[in-house]
């Protein structure tokens, strides 16, 4: 699920924050693959962000084994 914003309205590294975020709830709430396209989201606002890449590395890793 994509957040709605303008690039004028929030800075990317915020947006960033949300959408790991909400990769979080969503994993914990069961939903995979919504939350690796929030980490991907995520990382595509802030490469650096490390916490979001570890969660995708390691959700894919999972799928991989399923």
């Amino acid at each position: 699920m994509h957040i709605g914003h303008n690039e004028d309205d929030i800075d990317h590294e915020d947006l960033a924050l949300r959408h790991y975020g909400a990769g979080l709830v969503k994993e914990r709430e069961g939903k995979t693959d919504e939350a690796l396209l929030e980490y991907q989201a995520a990382l595509e606002l802030d490469p650096t962000l490390a916490p979001a890449k570890e969660k995708l590395v390691s959700l894919k890793g999972r799928q991989s084994a399923s």
